[in-house]
């Protein structure tokens, strides 16, 4: 009696449910207050993305993985490092879901991991963009690009390749026009977005 190699079976290739799925799907939804399980896939998010093509799992794509809790797969995509968090994804959902929230709390899950980023210059300006705005409630710009090309690997990138000094320019241009501070200014409202910031886990 012919008998099937189970590595080559149909079904092999299939994914199941992750492991503690449904708790991972609890925990991501009571820490966003995102009701997740109401997306029904309609793809309007993703149609929405401004850079849904730059994105190795796409917006609708992000809602479906959580909801089946695969955690590994989400914390090691590109997707979460490349949204711009500028919420098309939320506004076109017609059941009112915050994609932008979810995505925007599964990086700042893998930024608080030991998981090594996919996209790592984006990791890093993510890391930097919170620590001046934790500093300051609001962000310098100047400050905040002067802190992100001080990071070793960022910089040593920018010389090779030679955007460092498209950089400079640029910010020859900004400062021409008025666009750049040399002073940061510290928000009247700093202790409290520091407070959130403890009560979100990000600092």
């Amino acid at each position: 009696m012919k008998t099937t190699d189970p590595a080559t079976a149909p079904d092999a290739d299939r994914k199941v449910i992750g492991e503690s799925g449904s708790l991972f799907l609890a925990r991501l939804q009571g820490e966003t207050g995102v009701n997740v399980g109401a997306c029904y896939q309609c793809e309007r998010c993703t149609n929405a993305c401004p850079v849904a093509g730059y994105m190795d799992l796409k917006p609708h794509q992000v809602i479906r993985y959580t909801q089946l809790g695969w955690r590994h797969e989400l914390m090691h995509s590109v997707t979460i490092w490349v949204c711009l968090s500028c919420e098309m994804c939320t506004t076109y959902c017609p059941n009112e879901i915050d994609v932008a929230e979810v995505i925007n709390h599964l990086r700042n899950m893998a930024a608080r991991s030991t998981i090594e980023p996919r996209e790592k210059d984006l990791a890093e300006f993510h890391h930097v963009f919170l620590h001046e705005l934790q500093r300051f409630g609001r962000v310098n710009e100047l400050w905040l690009m002067a802190a992100y090309n001080r990071r070793l690997g960022v910089l040593k990138n920018k010389l090779r390749d030679g955007s460092l000094v498209e950089d400079l320019r640029l910010g020859i241009k900004l400062w021409r026009r008025g666009r750049l501070r040399l002073v940061p200014h510290r928000s009247r409202a700093i202790q409290e977005i520091r407070r959130l910031y403890r009560k979100k886990g990000v600092l």
